[in-house]
């Protein structure tokens, strides 16, 4: 049984679809004004080959058309540790679905007729860069942050914050600091090593290294991805994951050398991405989910006028609740940070199939 009441005839049809064999899903993301990087299948097959999650692409059709007017991407994730339920999607910021809100139970519907022993399914919306920001769903502990593209990018860079922004990006260039694209695994390695690095300074395992190698080898040859690099004297110092999309561009992953901040690695990388988006005519730049708990961190990304947004999360039942796994958190981010990298990574791998 369902948590849903029966609804009345509808004039619409939602159908599981296979993107591997039925172009339409794709063509519909990429030309939807809301279509993200996130709605495209390419993404959904690197969360499914890094964690074995079971995707569930729903696409509605209206009676008597094969023509979609509307899709919600899903994945299906069972866990011995944390459950098994529906969500869209796993490691995912936001996914806000592409349909209107009247639609959505219904689809819900499907997925439980689909996964019958889920917990609950769990949607991620975004509130609306156009400001008609809907309702649905609880406001989540995170925002994102997200600049406006529109207009000329000189007035853009004169707008961001003078200090932090602007006179860091000058010293960038003038310390010798070059921006480049990353093409190779090799490329791909030294990221990597890179995000660890980090990742254990905050006390948190990295994600298997598997994720970043399927983004690269599936979302780059599809032109989804961009790989930035920030080098000093030919080593490279920062770099990050950039998912791109006709409308908006996500920085999804980045990191840089810690000892090296004082040459502002982490300024050039954010305003080369953002003029790249930009000449490309792009009309938004993500810089991503932070807590509302890391002010520095906002702070960091409100003096680049990215305006806020709320992340709201959806739940069916609306009772439901996401695993937590927060006890003693405090203690193992201690603990982690004193871990070898070696053995940090293998808790990543271990862990995080279980988080999505």
């Amino acid at each position: 049984m369902t948590p849903f009441q029966n609804n009345k005839k509808i004039d619409y049809t939602w159908a599981e679809l296979d993107p591997r064999n039925d172009p339409r899903w794709d063509e519909y993301v990429l030309g939807h004004p809301e279509g993200t990087a996130y709605h495209h299948s390419a993404w959904a097959q690197v969360l499914s080959e890094t964690y074995g999650y079971t995707p569930l692409f729903l696409g509605m059709t209206l009676s008597g058309t094969s023509q979609l007017a509307g899709i919600i991407p899903l994945m299906f994730v069972n866990s011995p540790l944390t459950g098994k339920r529906v969500v869209s999607l796993p490691f995912t910021a936001y996914c806000t679905p592409l349909v209107a809100e009247e639609y959505i139970e219904e689809a819900v519907r499907f997925a439980y007729n689909r996964f019958p022993k889920v917990s609950y399914v769990e949607l991620k919306f975004l509130e609306s860069t156009k400001g008609d920001e809907g309702q649905l769903g609880v406001a989540s502990s995170y925002v994102d942050h997200i600049i406006s593209l529109k207009g000329d990018i000189d007035e853009l860079f004169r707008s961001f914050h003078y200090s932090c922004v602007r006179k860091r990006v000058r010293h960038a260039n003038k310390k010798g600091l070059t921006f480049s694209l990353g093409e190779s695994e090799s490329h791909l390695r030294q990221i990597y090593k890179l995000i660890v690095k980090v990742r254990r300074s905050h006390g948190l395992p990295p994600q298997p290294y598997e994720l970043y190698y399927n983004i690269y080898r599936i979302l780059l040859p599809l032109n989804l991805l961009i790989m930035p690099l920030v080098e000093f004297n030919g080593n490279i110092i920062a770099g990050g994951f950039v998912l791109k999309s006709k409308h908006i561009w996500h920085l999804e992953y980045s990191a840089s050398d810690h000892r090296l901040l004082d040459l502002a690695p982490n300024p050039m990388l954010f305003w080369e991405c953002i003029k790249m988006a930009h000449q490309a005519g792009a009309n938004y730049f993500d810089l991503g989910r932070t807590s509302i708990w890391n002010n520095s961190l906002l702070e960091f990304k409100d003096r680049w006028q990215a305006k806020r947004h709320v992340i709201r999360n959806l739940y069916f039942p609306q009772n439901a609740k996401a695993p937590a796994m927060k006890k003693n958190r405090e203690i193992l981010l201690s603990m982690n940070k004193r871990l070898p990298a070696t053995l940090l990574k293998w808790i990543g791998r271990v862990l995080y199939p279980h988080m999505g």
